[in-house]
C-alpha cells in the first residue's frame, strides 16, 4: 500500500528531478540528460534483469560497484523509471566465443604486452561488451506534476526491450535514497542526515554521493536491530541515531520530546573520552540547552566528574515497619525492600541448594486482607524481620533505625519453648536456650541488635527442624489455642530462616551490598521513568557493575517502564481511541550488547520476559527498542520478525549472515557484509524505506573538550555541573 506522505526535502527534490539541466521549464527528459547512460536492458523479468554494458560506458560512468542503484527507462517519454540494483556479473550467450578470442589474444601477445593490443578494433569492441545481473526493486512513477510515487514492483515487461539504463546523478540518487515510502503515523516532517551513500569500500572520491536522511520518527514505537562485529562502529551508530531523535526538539524544546534510555555497558555514553571528546551525555549543548531538563545520568557509584549523576542504589531493608497496619502504609514502607528482593532473587537464580532455593522463592509480597487479622499481621512482620536480618548478616549496611521485636514474641510462647528445661533430649539445647535469653532480655530492655537477631533466627531454624526439640509439642499447643488454627512458624518464615542453616548462607548474595544504600529514599527505577516521561535522554552507566547486577537492574527498570506504558495506553484508549499520534509519552530503549541482557533465542519461557513483551507489544505502547549485538542468532526470531528498522555492518560469521539473509532484502548484500570490514560502513533499511541503502555513517561528534585531561588526579570542572573527564580505558565509539 502506498503512503502519500513524503518529507519536504524529498518534495523539493522531486520537483527538480523533472527539470532539464540548466532549464527553467519542466522536462520529463531531465534525468536522462543529467544521469550517465551506461547500457541497455538485455532481458528482464518481474524480479531480475540483465543489463548489457560496454567498458567505455562503465569508464564514463566512473565505475559500477556492486549494490549500486541503476535506472531503467525508455530512451524518451515521461519520467517513470524502473529501479535496479547491481548484484553480480552475468554471462551473455557470446561469452564462450569471447573466451576463445581472449585466449588467442593472450597466446599472440606471449605475455610480452597487453593481449588486448593484439585484437583488431572490432574484436576489442565485441569483448568489451559484458553484462550485470540486477535485482528489480520497483518503479518510480512520474505523476506529471513534478512528483513521484514509488511502487515496490513492476506491472509488466516485454520480450523485446526498449529500456536503456542510467547511473543516477546526484539529484536522482537523492530521490532514490531518501524517498519515504510509508510513515509511522506521527505527523513530524523532519529528517536528519546521519551519513552519506557508499556502495563500495573502494569507491572513488569522485563518485556521486548524497546524504542519507534518517527520519527519527521511524525509530519511535518500533524495533530497530543494529548487527555488526565488535569494533565495526555499533556504538558510534547508536549515538548518531540517539542524537538524531533528540534533535527533534530543535527550535522548540517543549515540543517533540522523546524519552530515550541507554544502557551504557562500557561507560562511553556517560563519560567524556578520548575518541568522542564530549560524550552523548552532553547532547543538550548542541541545542544550547541546560542539562537539567534534558539529560539524566545514573550509575552505581558517585563520581567527581559527574556531580548530577543519580545513584542506582536501593534501600534493600526498606523503612521501619508502620506501627498501625494498613496495606498502603506497609507497601510504602517496604517498597524498596521488595524491589531489592527481585535483585537478590536474580543473584540466586542459579543456586541449586535446597535451603537457598527456599529462601529465594519465599513470597514476602505484602498480603491483602490482613486488616483486623492480628495473628496474620504478626506472622508477616516476623517474616520481614527475619528477611531483614538475613540481609544484614550478608554484609549489607544496616538501616538508620534499630530493629524491634515488640509484639512478635510472647513470654509464654516460643521463648519458653526454647528454654533448656523444655528441650532435655537435644544436644542443641544450649543454642535454643541462648536464643530464648536474648529474646527475654530484649523484651525487658526493649532493644535488640541485628547480630542478636541473627543468633535467634539461626537457632530458630534448627529448633523448627530438630526432631528432638520441643518445637512439635509447642506447635500443636499453639495451633489448638489459636482461633485461626494457624501455625506459629508458617511456611514463609520457615523458608526465610533456612538461609541461616549454614554460616555461608547469607554470603551467597552479599554482592547485593554494591547496590544497597540505607540512605536511599526513592526507588531509582521510578526516577528513571519520571525522567523519561519528561522527554529526557537517560543514560544508565553500567560500567562499574557485575553482569548479573546489570542484568537485574536493567530488567527492573524495563518492567517499570513497561507497566507505565501499559497504564498510559489504557488511559489513552479509554479517553480517545482514535487520537492523533504525537511524540508525547514515547520512549525508546537502547540495548547495546543485547545478547547480555535479552534471553537467548532458545531459552525456556523467553516470550514472558520483559524484553520479549516490550518488543512484541511496544508498538501499541509507544515503546521503541534499539538492539545492538554481534550475534543476530542470539535474538529471538519472534523479535526479529517484528523488527522494522535494520542497520547491518560487518559480520564475519557465515552462520550469523544466514540469520540476516532471512529478512528484508539483505540477501543482496551477504558477500559485502562478510567481506568488507570498514568501520561505519552499513546497510540501512528503515520503516519508511522500501529497500536497503548502503551508507557510510558519520562519526558522532559534539565537540572537543574545553579543557585537557589532568595528567594525574584532579577533576577540572567545566562550570556546567559536571566535570571534564577522560578515561583511556573507555572503548572507541567509532570502533565500538
Amino acid at each position: 500500500m502506498q503512503d502519500d506522505t513524503t518529507n519536504s526535502q524529498s518534495n523539493s527534490l522531486l520537483g527538480s528531478l523533472v527539470k532539464g539541466a540548466g532549464s527553467a521549464t519542466q522536462d520529463p527528459m531531465a534525468f536522462r540528460e543529467r544521469a550517465v547512460r551506461v547500457g541497455s536492458v538485455y532481458t528482464i523479468s518481474y524480479s531480475s534483469a540483465i543489463v548489457a554494458i560496454y567498458d567505455h560506458d562503465r569508464e564514463d560512468a566512473g565505475g559500477l560497484p556492486k549494490s549500486i542503484f541503476l535506472m531503467a527507462a525508455k530512451s524518451e517519454g515521461d519520467g517513470t523509471f524502473i529501479l535496479l540494483r547491481v548484484q553480480k556479473e552475468a554471462r551473455l550467450p557470446s561469452a564462450a566465443a569471447n573466451d576463445i578470442a581472449r585466449q588467442q589474444g593472450v597466446e599472440a601477445s606471449g605475455n610480452e604486452e597487453s593481449w588486448g593490443d593484439r585484437l583488431d578494433p572490432w574484436m576489442r569492441d565485441q569483448l568489451s561488451l559484458h553484462a550485470l545481473e540486477c535485482s528489480v526493486l520497483g518503479t518510480f512513477m512520474d505523476q506529471g506534476d513534478g512528483t513521484y510515487i514509488y511502487a515496490e514492483d513492476i506491472d509488466n515487461y516485454y520480450a523485446v526491450h526498449e529500456l536503456m539504463v542510467w547511473k543516477p546523478d546526484p539529484q536522482s540518487l537523492n530521490l532514490i535514497v531518501n524517498y519515504r515510502n510509508r510513515s509511522n503515523g506521527i505527523p513530524i516532517e523532519v529528517t536528519i542526515p546521519i551519513g552519506e551513500t557508499r556502495f563500495a569500500a573502494a569507491e572513488r572520491p569522485s563518485a556521486a554521493k548524497v546524504p542519507f536522511q534518517l527520519n527519527p520518527t521511524d525509530i519511535m514505537k518500533r524495533r530497530t536491530a543494529y548487527f555488526g562485529m565488535s569494533r565495526s562502529g555499533k556504538s558510534n551508530g547508536l549515538k548518531v541515531v540517539a542524537s538524531s531523535v533528540y534533535k527533534l526538539r530543535e527550535g522548540d524544546p517543549t515540543q517533540n520530546r522523546v524519552g530515550q534510555l541507554i544502557f551504557d555497558i562500557s561507560g562511553e555514553y556517560a563519560q567524556d573520552n578520548q575518541q568522542d571528546g564530549k560524550a552523548l551525555h552532553r547532547i543538550h549543548e548542541v541545542l544550547g540547552l541546560d542539562r537539567g531538563p534534558e539529560v539524566a545520568t545514573y550509575g552505581l557509584i558517585e563520581v567527581d566528574w559527574d556531580k548530577p549523576r543519580k545513584i542506582m542504589k536501593l534501600n534493600f531493608l526498606g523503612e521501619r515497619f508502620p506501627q498501625q497496619w494498613s496495606t498502603q502504609a506497609v507497601e510504602g514502607a517496604l517498597g524498596q525492600l521488595l524491589a531489592g528482593r527481585q535483585i537478590i532473587q536474580s543473584i540466586l537464580a542459579d543456586q541449586s541448594s535446597l535451603y537457598i532455593r527456599s529462601f529465594r522463592d519465599a513470597d514476602i509480597s505484602v498480603p491483602t486482607g490482613l486488616t483486623g487479622d492480628d495473628g496474620g499481621q504478626v506472622r508477616y512482620r516476623l517474616s520481614i524481620l527475619a528477611y531483614q536480618t538475613a540481609l544484614v548478616a550478608a554484609g549489607l549496611t544496616p538501616p538508620v533505625w534499630s530493629p524491634s521485636i515488640a509484639g512478635l514474641f510472647g513470654d509464654k510462647t516460643i521463648i519458653k519453648a526454647m528454654s533448656v528445661a523444655m528441650n532435655p533430649l537435644t544436644e542443641k539445647k544450649d543454642d535454643y536456650h541462648q536464643a530464648s535469653i536474648i529474646l527475654k532480655n530484649a523484651k525487658k530492655n526493649r532493644t535488640i541488635s541485628w547480630a542478636q537477631l541473627a543468633t535467634v533466627f539461626t537457632a530458630l531454624d534448627t529448633f523448627v527442624t530438630d526432631p528432638k526439640s520441643n518445637y512439635n509439642n509447642f506447635e500443636q499447643e499453639y495451633i489448638t489455642s489459636s482461633s485461626s488454627e494457624s501455625e506459629w512458624a508458617d511456611p514463609r518464615l520457615k523458608a526465610i530462616i533456612s538461609i541461616f542453616r549454614y554460616p555461608n548462607g547469607p554470603r551467597t548474595f552479599q554482592v547485593a551490598q554494591e547496590q544497597h544504600s540505607p540512605k536511599t529514599k526513592v526507588d531509582f527505577a521510578e526516577d528513571v521513568v519520571n525522567d523519561l516521561r519528561q522527554g529526557k535522554l537517560v543514560i544508565i552507566d553500567q560500567s562499574g557493575g557485575e553482569p548479573e547486577q546489570n542484568r537485574a537492574a536493567a530488567e527492573r527498570v524495563m518492567w517499570r517502564i513497561f507497566r507505565t506504558q501499559e497504564d498510559l495506553f489504557k488511559q489513552r484508549f479509554a479517553i480517545n481511541p482514535g487520537q492523533t499520534e504525537t511524540t508525547k509519552d514515547h520512549i525508546i530503549v537502547y540495548v547495546e550488547e543485547a545478547h547480555n541482557l535479552l534471553p537467548r533465542a532458545n531459552a525456556a519461557d523467553n516470550l514472558g520476559t520483559v524484553w520479549a513483551r516490550s518488543a512484541k507489544e511496544g508498538s501499541k505502547l509507544n515503546l521503541g527498542m534499539v538492539l545492538a549485538t554481534q550475534a543476530p542468532s542470539s535474538i529471538m526470531p519472534e523479535i526479529l520478525s517484528e523488527t522494522d528498522n535494520w542497520i547491518i555492518s560487518y559480520l564475519n560469521s557465515e552462520n550469523e549472515r544466514r540469520v540476516v539473509a532471512g529478512y528484508m532484502d539483505f540477501s543482496d548484500f551477504l558477500e559485502q557484509i562478510g567481506k568488507v570490514s570498514e568501520q561505519g560502513f552499513v546497510r540501512i533499511r528503515t520503516l519508511s524505506q522500501a529497500y536497503t541503502v548502503p551508507v557510510q555513517l558519520e562519526k558522532f561528534f559534539i565537540g572537543e573538550l574545553s579543557t585537557a585531561p589532568p595528567a594525574t588526579g584532579g577533576t577540572p570542572s567545566d562550570g556546567n555541573g559536571y566535570i571534564e573527564h577522560l578515561d583511556g580505558n573507555v572503548s572507541d565509539s567509532i570502533l565500538d
